[in-house]
Parts: structure tokens; sequence; C-alpha cells
């Protein structure tokens, strides 16, 4: 019989916005020829964009909709894990939590008895725009301070736009955290380091969140008030909305033979305000593209074909959704076929 081999296993975490995404996608395209991943994400809402362009060839993704991780009991994250290294038998396993989610929690559970055999948890690698360091909200954030007193890595994201004063100020804040962290990095392009992945992780418990409880209820039912989408019905786009205490949220799955206008689409995507996170990946006359936009910065790529087109805003206050999906619809093209 061949021996147990524990699979090495990292949480990549950070804010919404630090580029979660953009670094895992790094990762993923440098494995080593014939290496097996698997990438267990975790979204705010419940559409699921990011498993919708992390996979491929020699990637298996999972998700967990809904919520954040650590806010669940742990049986979604187990019934995950668990699924993922049966099937997929990876050589590597990558946890995406969502950048309003705390970490403690995974942490605790990925450190039970049962997974010692299984799993070989690695450093813990927190990502932060070092921009965000002079929005005081930001530094008093408990989720953004559970995240980072959680980093074994802690790295400062997008540093390719940064200027001199952010990376004075990342500096003085990674100088100022106690206990001291063993490893501070800044990176570009989203090109997160394999190496970083290996460091080791602490055996040392955190601080659980008292403000961070499970939300009241659940599923897919609609948020009620003026903004909210009406119940979807069996006929797309198919979409829901939803008021939780830290954001509102809406989604929408579109039929992959829908094809939307490449630029009155662009128009009603940057037309969205007053958000935390817009992001989609579209058919359009123009190609398959992934929209990623935060409150700093928008990301537009060419993505290969997938199984359908998706949406998924996440904003303080909720927004007036009925229209949003309204103009959504004026930019598919009349007839659009795949």
């Amino acid at each position: 019989m061949q021996p147990i081999r524990a699979v090495p296993l990292n949480l990549i975490t950070g804010f919404l916005g630090a580029g979660k995404t953009t670094a895992i996608r790094h990762l993923l395209a440098g494995r080593r020829d014939g290496e097996r991943w698997a990438v267990l994400v975790n979204e705010f809402g419940k559409v699921g964009i990011d498993q919708a362009v992390l996979g491929g060839e020699g990637i298996a993704i999972k998700e967990v909709p809904g919520g954040c991780l650590c806010c669940a009991n742990h049986l979604p994250l187990q019934v995950a894990l668990s699924q993922l290294l049966t099937r997929a038998q990876p050589d590597r396993v990558l946890i995406e939590p969502t950048g309003l989610g705390h970490p403690a929690r995974v942490l605790e559970s990925l450190r039970e008895p049962h997974w010692r055999e299984a799993l070989d948890v690695r450093a813990t690698i927190t990502l932060v725009d070092a921009r965000e360091l002079a929005d005081p909200r930001v530094l008093a954030h408990e989720t953004f301070n559970a995240q980072v007193e959680a980093a074994d890595v802690l790295v400062f994201s997008k540093d390719d736009v940064l200027a001199p004063e952010d990376r004075d100020r990342a500096r003085d804040f990674a100088a100022s955290l106690l206990p001291p962290k063993a490893h501070v990095f800044f990176m570009r392009d989203g090109a997160l380091l394999r190496e970083w992945l290996d460091l080791p992780g602490r055996a040392l418990p955190l601080r659980r969140s008292l403000l961070h409880v499970p939300p009241v209820g659940g599923g897919m039912s609609p948020a009620a008030g003026a903004g909210a989408l009406p119940a979807s019905s069996t006929e797309p786009p198919f979409h829901y909305s939803e008021e939780l205490p830290a954001a509102a949220l809406a989604g929408w799955v579109f039929p992959r033979e829908w094809v939307f206008g490449h630029d009155a689409l662009l128009n009603v995507l940057f037309a969205i305000q007053e958000t935390l996170r817009v992001k989609g990946v579209f058919h359009t006359d123009q190609g398959w593209i992934f929209f990623n936009a935060t409150r700093r910065e928008t990301a537009i790529n060419s993505e290969p074909p997938r199984g359908d087109s998706r949406l998924e805003v996440i904003a303080p206050v909720p927004g007036d959704w009925p229209a949003l999906e309204s103009a959504l619809l004026a930019a598919r093209l009349s007839g659009g076929e795949g």
C-alpha cells in the first residue's frame, strides 16, 4: 500500500479587491507539467464568478457559495474539501475565502485531528492593497484586521500601481504589527511566487471574532424592498438579490447562447456606481470577457468560452437591481446565437 501523503494546502485571503483571484490564476498558470491542483472557492454571493474563471485542464474547482466559510458551520467546508481530495486527488489545494470573511474559523477547522494525515496546512497568505491603508474605515474594519492577523505571509499587492507614499505607508504598517510578520513582500501584476506557498503555517490558534456571527436564515430568497428583484421564474435570466449586515448583493446567470453587444455591455457595467465589487464573465460579439471592478480599478480580460454568462454585484446598500437587469437585457443582441 502507498503511504498516505498529506496534501499541501494554503489559505489565500484578503479584503475585497486585494487581487486574490488574479494571484490564484497566476499560480495555476505556472503549475509544473502533470500537477493536479484543486481550488476551493467561497464567494460572498451565490452566483460564483471565480468558479467560472479559474477552471482548466488539471485544475479541480469546488465552490461553497453564499455567505462565507467562516460564518457557516464546519460541515460545508468539510464536505467540499473531502470531495476535492477524494475525486481530484490533487497535488496541492488552495482555499480562497470571500474578501468579507474572517479566516480564524477556517484555519481552526483545517487543523482538526481528522485532517492531520490528509492535509499539510502551510502558510496563510494575506493580500493587502496598500492604497487601502489610507482609508481609516479599512484600518478599523474588524475583518481586515483579522485577515492581517492570520497572515504567515503578508503581501502588498498591485505594486505596479502604488505611489511611493503608498509603499512607505505599507512598510510602516507592517513594522507596526505585533507580533511582527516574518515574511512581508510586495507583488506586481498578481505574480504570487510559488515558493511563498511552501513557507510554514503557524500552529498557534487565532482569535475568533465574536462579531463575525452566522447570518440569520439563508437560502436563495430575494431581499425585500423596492430595489429587490422578483423571484426568478423558469425563464432566463436567473437572478437573486439579498441584503445582509455586511453588504447588499445581486447576481444574474444568463444562458451560454446569449450574446451581448460588447460595447453596449461595457457601458452598462461602467455605469454601475457605489459598489464594493462588480465581477462577471460574458459571451459578447467580440468573444468571451472577464470583467472585474473594485472601488479603485477595473480589469477587462479575454476569457475562454464558459458554460454561461454571469454577473454579481456587491454594494454597501441595495441598488436599483430591476433597472440594472433591464439595462443588461437591452445590451443583449437580438436573436444572438453562440
